[in-house]
């Protein structure tokens, strides 16, 4: 792993996407210990105090382009994979790009392309927010009942840093089971499914729809029930109607 290290960036995904254009190599990442313009979904800002871990990951992908929207969810079952093995707490994701614990938001991915050639992207990157041990009151107040941190959940003292190493190994061995065998992707990230079985409402841009979440779909799309009706979903936002 290359790392670029940053006290203070406004993007960690802009700097790895200015990189990546420049030829960056597959496997190299950009830290800070704090953004001032952190991105999140649909043009959301992520809130990034000191405290978390921040950063994106270049990859060179060769996909074909029907499974390119699957390394969200190869990286949210990598970090998963990686936070486990590194401080013995279990998230769950909540589709298509959440880590949650508790009931509460623990993190984000955002996966941002380059530049198509031949119909698929000269390389992806994947923009991670992990909460470690940002204290309540660096967030906003309307935040602090909705997140929650490792150390808050009682994961052994660690700091991003030190998280660092170990989920960018998970998350390349993640994307790298993604080419060779999705299934076992898909599998694994239906093991810590945060919305299976859940009232939840769909916002489908033309209203909300109340439903129960039903599983990961073989495409990556997620499935909702509403009153029988199933839905799968390929954008917008589904939420556990119990979100605080």
């Amino acid at each position: 792993m290359r790392l670029h290290h940053f006290s203070v960036l406004s993007s960690t995904s802009s700097h790895a996407l200015d990189l990546a254009r420049q030829g960056a190599a597959a496997g190299t990442a950009v830290l800070a210990d704090s953004q001032s313009g952190g991105r999140g979904r649909g043009g959301r800002q992520f809130c990034s105090p000191l405290g978390g871990l921040y950063f994106s990951l270049i990859l060179r992908p060769e996909l074909e382009s029907a499974d390119l929207p699957l390394l969200t969810l190869a990286a949210g079952v990598g970090l998963c994979r990686g936070i486990s093995r590194a401080v013995s707490v279990q998230p769950l994701l909540k589709w298509p790009n959440d880590l949650y614990l508790a009931d509460r938001k623990l993190g984000g991915i955002l996966t941002e392309s380059g530049p198509l050639r031949a119909g698929l992207p000269e390389f992806v990157v994947i923009g991670v927010g992990i909460n470690v041990a940002a204290l309540p009151e660096e967030f906003p107040p309307e935040l602090r009942s909705k997140i929650i941190t490792l150390s808050e959940a009682g994961a052994v003292a660690v700091s991003p840093a030190e998280l660092l190493p170990g989920l960018v190994e998970e998350l390349l061995a993640a994307a790298e089971q993604l080419k060779a065998d999705k299934t076992a992707v898909l599998a694994a990230w239906r093991q810590w499914d945060y919305l299976l079985g859940r009232p939840l409402e769909y916002d489908s841009g033309e209203g909300m729809i109340a439903a129960v979440g039903a599983g990961l779909a073989e495409d990556g799309r997620y499935v909702i029930d509403s009153s029988g009706r199933e839905f799968r979903v390929m954008a917008g936002d589904v939420n556990p109607v119990s979100l605080r």
